[in-house]
């Protein structure tokens, strides 16, 4: 046997049995099934305000990254302490093999941004603005549909960094409950300057265009408007594939960041660099696409 193929071989090994660990972990496919189930309950419905269908469907994925990071947690969590430095296989290589043990679940987010597809075309589309100015065949881009495989790897580098660093199991579990909740709660970064920094970004955004007095048959008719009795006056309701994408910029760069808590000492700067750098291209994106 080739010495270089030791290696390799046993990666392997190692992403196989961290694999099955992961996949057994019966806490994602529970979570799946909600999330599956929240999707699959929201459809347009008369009298609802505009866009809700559009915006229900989204956050729908966050119990399934809820589930991704807990199952991703335990194995780092268990593997904590550092492994001597005359082991036969590096921590680096431990590292890798539990990530890569990992990739199923973004595979299956994956198949779940296909459905979230075939749901909506199977609908009719989705309903956004009001007359005049309305559409009801809104379709999610191919840039939000991406999103839920994006979220997957912040999911699992979020459960590789917590399960890492945090020392208490019986707080590790909570603490990814919370922080998946709290982005989850997508109104919270609704407004303009704070929706580049969402994890799970919405769309569409609301933009004022005019005063509640304003003649809406004076915009461009191609705007999906939002009015009477808003407070605000007339509002725009704006998607944008081009902000999806910058959106998906900077989740991978969160991702990176997270990896490079998870990563051991050697090799973790370059992963936190490179998480930078795609998390400010990212943000400086989204800030130029919005109006």
């Amino acid at each position: 046997m080739p010495a270089t193929s030791a290696p390799a071989m046993v990666t392997r090994a190692l992403v196989v049995t961290e694999a099955r660990r992961m996949l057994r972990n019966p806490v994602p496919w529970a979570f799946l099934a909600l999330t599956i189930w929240a999707m699959w309950t929201v459809t347009p419905e008369p009298g609802e305000w505009p866009g809700a269908s559009y915006e229900g469907i989204t956050p729908a994925v966050a119990p399934f990254l809820f589930g991704i990071s807990v199952a991703v947690s335990l194995p780092f969590h268990r593997a904590r302490h550092d492994v001597a430095p005359a082991a036969p296989v590096s921590e680096a290589r431990r590292t890798l093999a539990r990530l890569l043990a990992a990739l199923p679940f973004v595979v299956v987010a994956a198949a779940y941004a296909g459905l979230v597809a075939w749901r909506e075309r199977e609908l009719g589309g989705l309903w956004l603005g009001m007359e005049p100015g309305r559409t009801t065949e809104a379709l999610h881009t191919t840039a939000e549909l991406a999103q839920p495989v994006a979220l997957a790897l912040v999911a699992v580098a979020l459960g590789a960094a917590l399960g890492r660093r945090m020392s208490r199991l019986v707080a590790l579990v909570p603490a990814l409950f919370v922080l998946w909740f709290v982005v989850s709660v997508y109104w919270l970064f609704g407004q303009a300057a704070v929706t580049p920094f969402s994890v799970i970004q919405v769309q569409p955004l609301s933009i004022t265009v005019g005063p509640a007095s304003a003649d809406p048959l004076s915009f461009p008719s191609d705007w999906l408007l939002v009015g009477h009795p808003d407070p605000e006056g007339w509002q725009r309701q704006w998607v944008s594939e081009a902000l999806a994408w910058w959106h998906d910029v900077w989740l991978l760069g969160i991702a990176a960041l997270l990896l490079g808590v998870a990563w051991p000492r050697s090799g973790r700067r370059a992963l936190l660099a490179v998480g930078a750098v795609l998390a400010v291209a990212g943000l400086v994106g989204q800030h130029v696409v919005i109006p």
